[in-house]
């Protein structure tokens, strides 16, 4: 077999197509031997078999081990796994190779041995862990060896389970990165191990926090100096290679140590902050001269000292080191025992100040954040990494992206003290580029560029006023609005304007509206130039008053329906959502220009059907039109054959789905109810489609478009009937059924819960009773079998829009249901008091609050019969430990059992605590403070993990509620699950503060007596529920 093996392998390495082809189908069918690992194994020890073949069969081997060494593996595929004898066999052959004379061929097997070890340590390769050890007390390449493989497979398996390990492997480490006698590549793989050991002690410092107190001091003590002296040696001359590379290991270990352990590492913060401010100072002019003024007397002895070759022959450069500090820093700024370094009170006023230290640095990042050579030469070959680079998520990573997010980190942090000190680095930083724009040094605007890149990056976007902004004005914007010989400058002065619209004045603003609209009209222009301008359309129309963009919304929308098709799919997603923006201005301009902006729109989406983002932004688009009383027609006329076309043509689902989605924009744009005509030519041919789908996403799509048909036209849809006179209910109630039929998979299904409880809604007039028996009956046993919480909890509004309008009809309902042995109101109220915390959405968690009081105060004897899981019982077995999938199996939670009534009271009670009406800042709810009880403020000593000062720009009061209302999903202008729904809008229980509701139905259950409380519920409480109670029930 090993001939065979060779052979292929060979093959793999032809220059001809059909011959690699053959080779790796000829290995696919090898790999089904179980003899196969032993044979390449062997031809890798296989001197005769020359470098390339030897190092090709321990790359196959590393493919093998993880699709064939266990049936554990994540990427296992079907097929016979080596016996033990065979595996100990390959053990020690590949464990062998570490010791070669070939680099490469050392490097792969040490990725084979940690693949391994993953599935084999330390049960069948128990003595691992000593022979690597053994290795690292060895010379320089057996002890690189060994890291190599200490880097893999410490970072992804070991565990607590393993700290005696670690606590043998640390020493190791530190001699290694100490002592002389190793190369400078082994001491970097020694700090990239100790770092990664760092992430395995951290992933314990709360489950283990006595014994990680203990002991991570003392290693903290015996690196420290170590590391520090690496930060502090100073960069000299052109053989600067191995230096940078310790250095930038070294602050990945200290990024990992005030992310994981920061307390730990406080002691020694301020002697890291100085040294790597030290390193800032020092590779600040190296680092200009080298990366961004190519043609300075300086470059080439800057370079030599700051770009230097990889052992593999790549280039290496000060980036990585760079970026490590800024992120180092920027974590230090979070912690609230480090703000002394950035921000003072002033003696006089109070008000927060920077530091000395905050002025220098921000004038440093200033001076890093400008565009390197490099970053030129790139948009110059691909005008989509312009574009990516400057989206706010982009997927490339430098040093001006990391300036980016520390500034964001101190703006976030010192938003005062930090608009201050950038007032005083961006005026210094202006007068440079003055100076040198006189002198006429051709690289003035990379300074005047980054200044306005810097302060647009740390200024809020709506605010009303901006430090300085006139001199930036004079001194920045207007030289680089009228230099069309630097078009990166050129196009930064349109978007910083636009950024800081609102502090503009009106004639100011209106001219930069004015040169924006040209700009991206002008084909002549650079293409910098027109997408910066297409950035800023975006938003002067989000920033700036109506009147003020209005006279130039037409061109806006020409221009932009100009460029977008000339756009690739990577770029097309900037000007298609500055479209959007433009349209929302002015409706009736808008509707005068419906027939470019439907082909546009229409065009993207025909041409990107699975581009996501831009299908998303179409969706919008189309959903804004359909939503203009002036355009609709024209619009649906315009859109609908394409979409139509997509739905029943399309042979790919992911097309399918699209077209659905964007059918389901046009109805929830559209009115209610919707124009004649258009239910009977739609609504059939999607249903046809539904009915023969068994695409989940066409299916999820379907479900949200089938509940904007209800939604919009309930009537219609009721009253329209087949040719074998099934309603359109009926087919709707016959798709709900197939998608929650036993053998349905639960995620086809995520969205029909939305359907059902909109039926509820919008259809009770228009179902019979037995059809709309039959159809809770459905869900209901559907539900029995659910298998994920998340599915229940989609399934629950259902349930709650019926017991908040009907709760003793659906009681009775539900309790007259034999599902499997159980009955339905048991079924029901088991998944909704145990998914009741899962359910989402401001809406939704409401109706669902107030449905559970309604329940609970018709005192139906089946619903206080009813007993479910209470409160976790502490498990002695698990206490203190990370709960491994294992241990949970082995030792699971177990729960008090209590009445449903009384586990309905707690969730109520735990739903005050929450205060959903302050987090989504609905109607001024009493806040969390009014309710929450304070005795479990965190613990004093934790100042290093959490800041919880709420001093401006930090997670706390007002700002931090916002936070928390746009992380759940609410856009700031009230619209979340409501998702725009007059339905939802007009529900009584939307508009109650949910506070007041609970409140006042707490205090009626205690008053009355309600379900025996005081004697059956109240003794169930814990100490918080019970303080809670008592609160709202004083």
């Amino acid at each position: 077999m090993e001939r065979q093996v060779f052979e292929a392998l060979q093959g793999t390495l032809s220059a001809d197509d059909a011959t690699r082809r053959t080779s790796e189908q000829a290995l696919d069918q090898l790999e089904q031997n179980a003899g196969f690992a032993l044979a390449a194994v062997n031809v890798a020890l296989a001197e005769e078999a020359g470098p390339a073949v030897r190092q090709a069969a321990v790359v196959q081997l590393r493919g093998y081990v993880g699709r064939h060494w266990s049936i554990g593996s994540t990427k296992y595929l079907p097929g016979p796994i080596p016996d033990q004898q065979a595996k100990a066999q390959v053990r020690e052959k590949v464990f062998s190779l570490l010791v070669c004379s070939d680099r490469r061929l050392r490097a792969v097997a040490a990725a084979v041995v940690a693949a391994m070890a993953q599935f084999d340590w330390p049960d069948e390769w128990p003595q691992l862990f000593s022979q690597l050890v053994d290795l690292l007390r060895a010379d320089n390449t057996r002890a690189q060896a060994a890291l190599s493989v200490f880097s893999e497979w410490v970072n992804s398996d070991m565990s607590e389970q393993q700290l005696d390990q670690v606590g043998v492997l640390l020493p190791e480490l530190r001699h290694i990165f100490s002592s002389g006698g190793y190369g400078s590549s082994t001491r970097v793989l020694a700090m990239r191990v100790f770092s990664d050991c760092i992430d395995i002690i951290a992933s314990m410092a709360v489950a283990r926090r006595e014994f990680v107190d203990a002991h991570i001091p003392p290693v903290l003590g015996e690196w420290m100096d170590l590391i520090l002296d690496v930060l502090r040696q100073p960069l000299v001359g052109s053989d600067n290679g191995s230096v940078i590379s310790l250095k930038t290991e070294c602050t990945k270990a200290l990024v990992k140590a005030i992310i994981g352990i920061p307390r730990h590492l406080g002691p020694y913060c301020p002697s890291i902050l100085e040294a790597l401010w030290s390193q800032l100072r020092d590779l600040q002019e190296p680092y200009i001269h080298a990366f961004v003024y190519p043609d300075s007397d300086h470059n080439e002895s800057a370079t030599n000292m700051l770009v230097y070759c990889e052992e593999d022959g790549d280039a290496g450069s000060i980036d990585g080191y760079l970026c490590g500090i800024f992120e180092w820093i920027s974590r230090a700024a979070e912690t609230k025992p480090m703000r002394k370094f950035f921000t003072a009170k002033n003696a006089e006023s109070g008000a927060a100040e920077p530091t000395p230290f905050l002025c220098q640095l921000t004038a440093s990042l200033v001076c890093y954040a400008q565009i390197t050579a490099e970053m030129i030469d790139d948009w110059t070959d691909d005008m989509d990494l312009f574009v990516a680079d400057e989206d706010e998520e982009g997927y490339r990573f430098n040093v001006r992206i990391a300036v980016q997010e520390i500034l964001q980190t101190l703006q976030d942090a010192f938003a005062q003290p930090l608009a201050l000190a950038l007032g005083r680095a961006a005026q210094e930083r202006s007068d440079l580029a003055r100076q040198w724009r006189l002198a006429q040094n051709p690289s003035w605007w990379l300074v005047s560029e980054a200044v306005l890149w810097a302060v647009g990056t740390a200024t809020d976007s709506e605010a009303s006023s901006v430090p300085g902004l006139s001199s930036l004005l004079d001194s920045d914007v207007w030289p680089l609005a009228q230099s069309t010989e630097f078009p990166y400058g050129q196009g930064r002065a349109f978007i910083f304007a636009s950024h800081v619209a609102q502090a503009l004045l009106s004639d100011t603003a209106s001219a930069f509206v004015g040169a924006a609209a040209n700009a991206v009209a002008d084909a002549q222009l650079h293409a910098a130039v027109r997408l910066s301008a297409v950035r800023a359309v975006g938003n002067f129309c989000r920033h700036l008053p109506a009147n003020l963009v209005k006279p130039h919304q037409a061109h806006f929308i020409n221009g932009l329906s100009s460029i977008i098709p000339q756009l690739s799919e990577d770029s097309a997603h900037v000007a298609l959502e500055a479209l959007h923006t433009a349209l929302r201005v002015d409706q009736d301009v808008t509707a005068s220009l419906e027939p470019i902006i439907g082909d546009v729109a229409v065009g993207v989406w025909q041409r990107y059907p699975g581009d996501v983002l831009l299908t998303s932004i179409v969706i919008d688009i189309v959903e804004d039109m359909a939503a203009n009383a002036g355009a609709r027609d024209a619009f649906s006329r315009r859109a609908l054959p394409a979409i139509g076309a997509a739905i029943t043509q399309a042979s790919d689902g992911m097309v399918i789905s699209s077209g659905i989605d964007l059918l389901a924009a046009l109805l929830k744009g559209g009115p209610s109810p919707l124009p004649a005509g258009y239910t009977d030519a739609v609504f059939p041919a999607l249903m046809r489609v539904l009915a023969a789908s068994s695409d989940s996403e066409v299916l999820q799509s379907g479900q949200a478009c089938l509940k904007y048909f209800v939604q919009k036209d309930a009537e219609r849809i009721a009253l329209w009937h087949d040719e074998h006179g099934m309603s359109g209910l009926e087919h709707i109630v016959r798709f709900v059924a197939v998608l929650l039929s036993p053998d349905a998979s639960e995620s086809a299904a995520l969205f029909v819960g939305d359907l059902v409880a909109k039926i509820v809604q919008k259809c009770s007039t228009y179902i019979a009773s037995a059809d709309f028996a039959e159809l809770v009956r459905i869900v209901t046993t559907r539900l029995a079998t659910a298998r994920t919480s998340s599915f229940c909890a989609s399934i629950i509004p259902f349930y709650a829009q019926l017991a908040a309008r009907h709760p003793t009809e659906t009681a009775t309902l539900l309790g007259g249901m034999d599902i499997d042995g159980q009955s339905g109101l048991e079924v029901v109220l088991s998944a909704w008091l145990k998914s009741y915390l899962d359910v989402q959405g401001y809406y939704n968690r409401k109706v669902s609050a107030v449905a559970l009081t309604r329940l609970f105060s018709i005192n139906d004897a089946r619903v206080g019969a009813l007993v479910v899981p209470g409160d976790l019982i502490p498990n002695a077995a698990n206490n203190g430990k990370i709960v491994t999938r294992s241990m949970s199996r082995t030792n699971p939670d177990q729960f008090t059992q209590i009445p449903a009534p009384a586990k309905i009271i707690k969730l109520l009670l735990a739903e005050i605590d929450m205060d959903v009406e302050s987090t989504f800042a609905r109607s001024g709810g009493a806040g969390l403070s009014a309710v929450i009880d304070e005795t479990d403020a965190a613990d004093a000593d934790d100042d290093w993990e959490d800041d919880g000062d709420e001093d401006p720009g930090t997670f706390g009061g007002a700002a931090g509620l916002e936070y928390l209302a746009e992380f759940a999903g609410d856009d700031g202008d009230g619209d979340d699950d409501d998702d725009g729904d007059e339905d939802i809008q007009a529900d009584p229980i939307y508009n109650q503060d949910l506070n007041e509701v609970l409140g006042a139905f707490l205090r009626q259950a205690v008053q009355d007596d309600q379900c025996n409380f005081c004697a059956s519920i109240a003794p169930l409480l814990t100490s918080r529920e019970q303080a809670t109670l008592n609160k709202v029930c004083p």
